[in-house]
Formats: C-alpha cells, structure tokens, sequence
C-alpha cells in the first residue's frame, strides 16, 4: 500500500471522475471510428476534395490563309484553295499540281488581235493572257510574278502550238468561254523576250529560235482553265459606237456585229456590186446590190440568202445612189440566213451598219 500526503490524496480524489469521463469519452469514440470504417463497403469510393483552377477560355484559332502550295495533283481537288472569280490549274513537269486565283476578264483589242487578260487574286502571284484572232487562239501566256528572291517566270505557247486552247462562240447572253485543256507551256529563257506572233503563224521568231538553242531544256507546265469573257457590249472599249447587227444563231446565241474593222465595195463587170463589213474579230459581213438599186443576197460566213428569201433588208444612199463609193447604210430587220448546202435557217440579223464614204 501507497501513503501519499493528505492534501495530495485529496488532490487527485477531486479529479478523479472528470480523468474517468475523458477516458470513457475517448474509448467510445475510438469505437465508433472503428465502426464506421468496417460497416462500410469494401469498393466504397472515397470522397477527397481536390482544389482545381478556375476554368480557362479555349485559346482562339488563328485564321488559315490559303496559300498556293504546290499539292501532288492525286490530292486535287480537295487540297486546292477556292477562289473567288475564276482560278487556272497548274501541273508542273515534276507532278506538283498549284492553283491560282484570277480577276474577271478584261478585253483589249489591237487590230485584229483580242486579247483577254486576267490578274492575280489574293495570295496567288499567277497571271494569263490568252490572244485571238478570226475566232482561234494564237498565244496564251501564264506568267508568275516575282517572289522573294526568285525571279519572274513566263510561261508560253503560240499558233498550233496551244494545243487543246479554244474559244467558244457566244452563248445566249454573248458571253464567251475561253477554255485550256491540258495546255502546254514553255518557259522563256531567262532575257529571252516574247512577241506576238502574226495571225496564223506557229509560233514567234523569238520563241522558235529560243527552242531551237542547243543545249538548252526550257521547263514546261500543263494547264487546266476554263475562263468567262464578258459580252462586247457591256465593254465601252468594244461596244458598238454607233449602229451594229445582232446575230441570233439557231442555238440561240447572241453575237454582236460592229463594223469598226472596215468597210469596202467591189464592183463586178457583170454582176451585183459588193458591200463588204468586217468586225474587230475578222468577221465578214456582204450585202450584194443589183444594178437596178434591189438586195440581191447576204453573206455571213458560211451562212447567206439570195434574191427572195433575203427579206427584211433595206437600203439607203446619201448622195448619188448609182456612184458605189456614196455613203450608205444598210438595215435589217429580222433577215434570215440560211445553211450553205442544207438550205436550213441557221441565224436571224437584226440592226444596221453604215459604208462611209469612200471618195
């Protein structure tokens, strides 16, 4: 037996039922958290608080440019960029396919020579000019502006060189498709300088002895295009100044006639006096005039009527009417030409054109 000192004993006799309720506390909650752990399921899932950042906008996607990257032409033409206006599609000799966007087509005429000239579009850096005469392709060019530090390159085919460039008559609105259909082009050698050739020529001097140099291969290109050129009259450069002839063919298109690339007469010793018009495309029209002042027949080309069937076509002179070279105008209104050979009617012409004076 233990003896402690009175005031001692006393001491711990006062504190003995609050030491007993914090061990009888502390036992009881020990139990429960065992409890608590061994009730529960064993695949239980454990809720944990986890802090996480605020949440951030999605960084913005920078817009795609189109850029004319040269593709392997199998990948055309999903991979090729679309342009707004018209575009040419260039395969070079190693596969690579590229696509350039071009302008609307712009018309010049010089002489006998129109030529329809288109610009490049956005990012491209390609421009084509392709030049007619008499209704036939003489030249195409496809040049590519400098970039960097790679020079200009131009790209060309004359006379019967352009194999599958064509120019389609008008449509029934007189618009004009200008089409390249695997065309082939050379590259000018470096200083080399291109001329146009002359109407029904091969091709130029220049070009010709550019492909004859020895030694030197000339990089070619193939093109794809099929371009719009805008009727004459909706271009002040080409339409009519004063009286013109609308031409409607039995397909239905619209061509327009203006005598602005001369006008002549032919007097024969025992027959008509001819009235000849030609337009700026080589066009030729002819009226044929009886000695006795009536309209003998029409010529268009391959298309004509005589005597009778040539109606609705009037005459009128200023000054003598039996002097050939007086001023005359010549109308028309809703005259029928027919088919050589077939007899059929193949366009109807309605307008007028006027001879100047030829004295």
């Amino acid at each position: 037996m233990i003896y402690l000192p009175r005031w001692l004993d006393d001491e711990l006799h006062g504190r003995g039922w609050v030491l007993a309720a914090v061990m009888l506390s502390a036992l009881l909650f020990s139990g429960w958290l065992v409890w608590a752990r061994w009730s529960q399921p064993a695949d239980a899932v454990q809720r944990v608080r986890v802090e996480t950042a605020a949440p951030q906008p999605a960084p913005l996607a920078l817009p795609v440019v189109a850029d004319p990257v040269a593709v392997p032409a199998s990948a055309a033409p999903a991979a090729l960029p679309s342009c707004p206006h018209q575009h040419v599609d260039i395969t070079g000799a190693d596969g690579l396919l590229q696509r350039g966007c071009l302008s609307a087509t712009r018309t010049r005429q010089s002489g006998s020579v129109r030529s329809y000239g288109t610009q490049a579009e956005g990012v491209s850096n390609w421009h084509m000019t392709i030049d007619a005469a008499g209704g036939q392709v003489i030249s195409v060019r496809l040049r590519q502006g400098a970039i960097g530090t790679s020079p200009e390159r131009l790209y060309v085919c004359d006379g019967v060189a352009c194999q599958g460039a064509s120019l389609a008559t008008p449509d029934a609105n007189g618009a004009r498709a200008l089409t390249l259909d695997d065309t082939r082009l050379q590259a000018l050698p470096p200083g080399q300088r291109w001329r146009r050739p002359l109407p029904g020529a091969r091709r130029s001097p220049d070009l010709a002895a550019a492909g004859s140099a020895a030694g030197q291969a000339r990089p070619t290109v193939s093109v794809k295009a099929v371009l719009s050129a805008q009727p004459d009259r909706n271009d002040s450069a080409l339409a009519c100044a004063g009286r013109g002839v609308t031409i409607v063919n039995n397909q239905g298109a619209v061509i327009d006639f203006c005598a602005l690339g001369g006008a002549g007469f032919e007097v024969a010793d025992d027959g008509p006096t001819r009235f000849a018009f030609r337009d700026l495309e080589g066009r030729a029209l002819a009226v044929a005039v009886g000695s006795d002042g009536t309209i003998d027949g029409v010529t268009l080309g391959t298309l004509s009527c005589r005597d009778t069937r040539c109606g609705g076509v009037s005459m009128s002179v200023r000054g003598d009417a039996g002097n050939p070279a007086a001023e005359r105008s010549f109308a028309f209104s809703g005259t029928t030409l027919y088919e050589a050979g077939t007899g059929r009617p193949a366009a109807t012409l309605n307008g007028g054109v006027t001879m100047p004076s030829q004295e």
